[in-house]
């Protein structure tokens, strides 16, 4: 009798144990299932902010063509991929949206070419000027690949290096000079739009596997000024494809997929930006005509295409195509 009644309770805790293990292991399932619900309800009504560029909408993207957040530059915002709708009129041309600034400002690129010339005159600042351009371009003939005279320079430093060369520089590139002289009177349209900004000129290092810390050796100098070239990592940061064309290395490595993916390429054109390279006191970064970013002598006639910084109050209309381009109301 005592037997049978041990084996009856002994059956019962059996069934009891099995039992809370099914009911626990059932409100796991159910409180795993109800989170994962509440987790993809929230991400799934999560929406991305647009971003307002004169008076319209335009929402960010995380692939293909479009406004991208810049990840390297807090508040500011990027376009990016093959042909974005970032078409704007400046100028009686079209012109290009590169960013948006975090201050609100818009960097605009001109959609052509407005002459070859070179980014520095030889004879006029190197080390064939006798001492006329400084200490830093007497370093190597061939002209000078700094932007600006150090006096001119944001906080006017005593000196301007580039990592390999060290000195002063007393002039202004002759690329800066003409564009912020003979090329900025010709502007009849919408010059009134146009605000001093500063623009990064620090030296850029060949074959570099990191764009932040390339951007911050760009910021490590700044000039002021109305009318500029795009910065090295500017051409960089325009490709949708930053996975495989996101870094020096990688965009001149892949070049023939990066230049698909990146609207600032012009197939069969050479032109400058105003980075300058961190080997050479004569050699400035650009963009050659099969896409790869290389560093050319400054006295060589390249390709220019202006880039200017417009006032964060502008209004626009349009829808940004190269048939319907932003304009300024």
């Amino acid at each position: 009798m005592r037997k049978t009644r041990k084996s009856k309770l002994k059956g019962q805790k059996q069934i009891l144990l099995v039992g809370l293990f099914v009911f626990i292991t059932l409100m796991t399932i159910g409180y795993a299932a109800f989170n994962t619900n509440i987790t993809l309800h929230v991400k799934g009504n999560i929406k991305t902010k647009p971003v307002d560029m004169g008076g319209i909408e335009v929402t960010p993207v995380t692939e293909g063509d479009g406004l991208y957040e810049d990840e390297y530059e807090e508040g500011r915002y990027v376009y990016r991929g093959a042909n974005p709708n970032n078409y704007i009129e400046f100028n009686n041309e079209l012109w290009r949206i590169i960013s948006k600034e975090a201050d609100g400002t818009y960097k605009i690129l001109r959609n052509e070419i407005v002459t070859n010339m070179p980014f520095d005159n030889d004879n006029y600042r190197d080390k064939q000027s006798n001492g006329a351009g400084g200490t830093y371009c007497a370093n190597d003939s061939f002209g000078c690949n700094a932007w600006a005279a150090t006096a001119n320079m944001v906080g006017s430093p005593a000196e301007f290096t580039n990592e390999s060369y060290t000195g002063t520089v007393l002039l202004d590139s002759s690329l800066n000079t003409y564009l912020n002289g003979e090329y900025l009177n010709s502007i009849t349209s919408n010059k009134e739009k146009i605000v001093d900004h500063d623009y990064n000129i620090g030296a850029v290092v060949s074959d570099n596997e990191d764009l932040s810390a390339q951007i911050e050796g760009e910021k490590a100098y700044k000039w002021n000024g109305e009318v500029g070239l795009i910065s090295h990592s500017d051409y960089i940061n325009a490709n949708s494809d930053m996975n495989t064309c996101g870094t020096h290395s990688k965009n001149n490595s892949n070049n023939t997929t990066c230049r698909n993916t990146n609207w600032m390429y012009i197939s069969g054109t050479w032109w400058w930006t105003l980075s300058p390279s961190a080997d050479r006191s004569s050699s400035v970064w650009g963009v050659s005509n099969d896409g790869n970013l290389l560093d050319y002598l400054a006295y060589y006639p390249y390709g220019v295409r202006p880039a200017v910084y417009l006032t964060s109050s502008l209004s626009l209309s349009g829808s940004g195509t190269q048939s319907d381009p932003y304009r300024i109301g």
